[in-house]
C-alpha cells in the first residue's frame, strides 16, 4: 500500500517548515510506504525558495507558474499521485499530522472511498476564529444533509483521505476552496462510502495567513452543492 500526500502551499513561509517536519516525524514512525507531493501555487513570500531547497526522500515538487487556486492545485496533485490512497493535508499548522494514521486505518478497515477529518464530530470543544466561517459551514453542511440524505458533520474540512481508484474516476471541475464540497457531494451522489474521524484543529486569523473568504467561497460552495445535486450522475465521472 502506497499513501500519496498532497501539500498545497501558497505563501506559507514560517509554517510550512514546521508542518513538514511534523509530517515527516509521523510518517517515519508509521513505517508505511508514501510519497509527498508538494505544490507551490506561485508563492511570493519565500515559500517557493524553501521548497526548492528542501531535501527529503519520496518527495515530488511542483511549481505552478501561475496561481491555479487551491482546488486547481489539489486536482493537479490527484492526477500526479501514484498511491492507493490520496491524502489532502494543508501545510499551515491548522491540522495535525498526528491525525493521519487513525484516518488511514479507518478507511482501510471499512473499505471506504472518502474519509473526512471532522473538526466537530461528537461535539465537545469546537475551535474557530471567525463566527461567520463557523456558521457558514454549519449551514452548508445542513443543506448537504437535507439534499443528499447524508449525516456528515464537516464537508469543509481540509483533511480528506480518498481511495485513489475512486477519486480518480470522479470528474472534478472546481479550482477554489469549493473543491472541498465538490469532492464530498460527488462522493455522496455516486454512492461512495464516506467516513469521518474526529481530528484536532488549530484555526488561525487572516493576519496569520488565513485565506478563506467566507462570503465569496461560501457562495461558490453553495452553487457547487446545488449544481451537483441536479446533474446527471453520468456527468460526475470521467469519460
Amino acid at each position: 500500500m502506497l499513501l500519496s500526500i498532497i501539500l498545497c502551499a501558497y505563501n506559507e513561509q514560517g509554517r510550512i517548515d514546521r508542518a513538514f517536519l511534523e509530517l515527516q516525524e509521523v510518517l517515519s514512525l508509521s513505517k508505511i510506504k508514501y510519497e509527498v507531493i508538494i505544490i507551490d501555487n506561485n508563492s511570493t513570500d519565500g515559500t517557493k525558495q524553501w521548497i526548492q531547497s528542501l531535501e527529503a526522500p519520496n518527495t515530488i515538487k511542483i511549481f505552478n507558474e501561475m496561481n491555479l487556486g487551491k482546488g486547481g492545485s489539489i486536482r493537479l496533485g490527484i492526477a500526479k499521485a501514484q498511491g492507493d490512497y490520496i491524502l489532502i493535508h494543508d501545510p499551515d499548522l491548522e491540522y495535525s499530522a498526528s491525525d493521519i494514521m487513525p484516518l488511514l486505518e479507518n478507511i482501510q478497515h471499512q473499505n471506504g472511498d472518502l474519509a473526512l477529518g471532522s473538526r466537530v464530530l461528537g461535539g465537545g470543544n469546537i475551535s474557530y476564529k471567525y463566527l461567520q466561517n463557523y456558521i457558514g459551514v454549519a449551514v452548508l453542511t445542513k443543506i448537504i444533509n437535507i439534499l443528499y440524505g447524508s449525516k456528515i458533520t464537516d464537508p469543509a474540512t481540509a483533511m480528506k483521505l480518498m481511495k485513489a481508484s475512486f477519486i480518480k474516476a470522479v470528474k472534478l471541475n472546481n479550482t477554489g476552496f469549493n473543491l472541498d464540497f465538490e469532492i464530498v457531494v460527488k462522493t455522496l451522489r455516486l454512492n461512495g462510502l464516506l467516513l469521518e474521524n474526529r481530528i484536532s484543529y488549530y484555526p488561525r486569523t487572516k493576519s496569520e495567513g488565513k485565506k478563506l473568504n467566507a462570503w465569496k467561497d461560501g457562495l461558490a460552495s453553495l452553487i457547487t452543492i446545488l449544481k451537483c445535486r441536479i446533474q446527471s450522475s453520468k456527468k460526475l465521472i470521467q469519460s
